[in-house]
């Protein structure tokens, strides 16, 4: 069952997007990219993805924002939702730490809505963030360690990479129809899903390209995992590899 909550942290969270901070400065984005892969997933079904965002930073250090981007999930289309807000600081010598929270929300019938904080710390060139959802996509809990980094190669072009480490709660109880087994079978009814390894890795690795009409990136991902009935989320945990080409416009 959805948590009646998140309806109204959704609002919150877009609230504060709207917020007019003082010596603020807006920014956004609007682009598309071949799949849409949130954390080594394919969102998308690994079919192509628009996406856009807007967000603001305060001179205060506050800061808020929307992401959205469509999506396929449950054999079904709509747009994912992420309005988020936090609060960060830098220091004199370019290091930065922040703490936020966002929503997560799906259009249509799908019941995947979920909130998540993070706390993080930024140096020049490599950014860690630590993550934690209580009801991970409606389901389960979830803590996600992820490091990124950026290396500038020349004038236009960047190496990106990225590694992500993620460790869900046990898996809830699940309507089954009939499982023969191996004596016969059990009855229909609700049974908790079996034990398994529930951490799995991703890490994506590509270049970006800086040009008049849009930011060009090209990133190949992977995500691994242990048994795909441990980690009770929408889509298949054992996603093959995959290149990913994407093009956005910023301002």
């Amino acid at each position: 069952m959805r948590d009646a909550r998140l309806p109204h942290a959704l609002l919150a969270a877009c609230a504060l997007c709207c917020v007019p901070f003082a010596h603020a400065q807006v920014s956004g984005s609007v682009g598309v990219v071949s799949d849409y892969r949130y954390r080594g997933y394919s969102l998308s079904d690994g079919e192509p993805a628009v996406q856009a965002s807007v967000a603001y930073d305060a001179a205060s250090g506050a800061y808020a924002g929307v992401f959205a981007s469509s999506a396929r999930y449950a054999d079904a289309t709509g747009v994912q939702w992420l309005p988020y807000a936090g609060i960060a600081r830098r220091d004199a010598q370019g290091r930065s730490w922040d703490v936020g929270v966002r929503v997560s929300h799906f259009t249509g019938d799908a019941d995947y809505d979920y909130l998540e904080a993070h706390v993080g710390l930024a140096f020049r060139r490599v950014a860690i963030r630590a993550h934690y959802a209580p009801d991970y996509f409606g389901q389960v809990s979830n803590a996600y360690l992820e490091v990124d980094g950026s290396v500038p190669v020349g004038e236009r072009f960047r190496f990106l990479w990225h590694a992500g480490v993620a460790r869900s709660g046990e898996g809830g109880a699940v309507y089954y129809e009939r499982d023969p087994g191996p004596y016969g079978g059990q009855d229909p009814g609700y049974y908790r899903q079996r034990e398994g390894d529930r951490t799995r890795v991703d890490v994506r690795t590509g270049v970006s390209l800086t040009t008049r009409a849009c930011d060009v990136q090209l990133t190949w991902q992977r995500v691994d995992g242990g048994d795909a009935a441990a980690y009770t989320v929408p889509w298949n945990p054992n996603d093959r590899a995959g290149w990913v080409l994407g093009c956005a416009r910023r301002w």
